[in-house]
């Protein structure tokens, strides 16, 4: 398969040689996974579509574990399986970065949005959307879970082609909606935000202008925290991640 999330689970399995996984955390927010080398990633963890019961899974994924292992019989289906799977590719791309890969430019700052914009955001980016009503001609969020103020997502076809920028949640990978997502984007000021995303532009269309992901500089810290309820927040507040962006480079 061709999609973006089997784009980037081929680039980990390729990466896999002689990698294990060290340990992994599911916490109520998001997921954590370190490898042996010390490299860790995150991904957000769908709590609201996880299964009822006192017990999710038969059996549990022993640790450790050669990183190929635990991508071939993982399943990328699962809302527990498909984000441990994304942040275990994280983890595989966070170790192939340095610190001077990343533009220290914010990747929201560098759309250049101006009052004549309309800007789509698939999910609901606070305070982020709050902060340009009023700025632009028109802020459009398209939320699954419906709120005040929201599109719902069966309206992307219909309403995200009109919008000249446009930020889309990482969660799209793992359910793998980004694609259709980014084929109703006419515009190339496209960003793919949040700490699930894999921060390498080769997996992404052209019209994919930049990256805003977290790179993980304490992958203990990191465990610990999606260990103990932890989100977003708490990694960056921490000092257990750093905000990193990628630019995609123009000639």
């Amino acid at each position: 398969m061709n999609d973006i999330f089997s784009r980037v689970l081929q680039f980990a399995s390729a990466s896999a040689l002689n990698i294990l996984v060290e340990d992994y955390v599911v916490g109520t927010g998001m997921t954590a996974v370190r490898l042996d080398d010390g490299s860790c990633g995150v991904a957000h963890l769908f709590r609201e579509e996880l299964p009822q019961g006192c017990s999710i899974f038969k059996s549990l994924i022993e640790t450790p574990v050669p990183l190929l292992t635990f991508i071939r019989d993982t399943d990328p289906f699962h809302p527990v399986t498909s984000s441990l799977l994304l942040a275990a590719s994280n983890a595989v791309i966070n170790g192939t970065l340095q610190e001077s890969d990343f533009a220290e430019t914010d990747p929201f700052e560098s759309l250049m949005i101006g009052r004549d914009d309309i800007v789509g955001f698939v999910g609901d980016f606070r305070p982020l959307t709050s902060s340009l009503q009023g700025k632009v001609r028109e802020v459009r969020i398209f939320e699954r879970h419906l709120g005040e103020g929201y599109s719902p997502d069966w309206a992307i076809p219909f309403r995200l082609p009109e919008c000249s920028c446009v930020v889309v949640t990482a969660t799209s990978i793992m359910n793998r909606t980004i694609d259709a997502i980014l084929e109703y984007c006419n515009t190339e000021r496209v960003i793919i935000m949040g700490p699930s995303t894999p921060m390498k532009l080769d997996f992404f269309p052209k019209k994919v202008h930049s990256l805003g992901g977290a790179f993980i500089v304490n992958s203990e810290l990191a465990i610990q925290i999606a260990s103990r309820a932890g989100g977003t927040k708490n990694l960056y507040s921490s000092g257990a991640a750093k905000k990193a962006t990628i630019l995609r480079r123009t000639c």
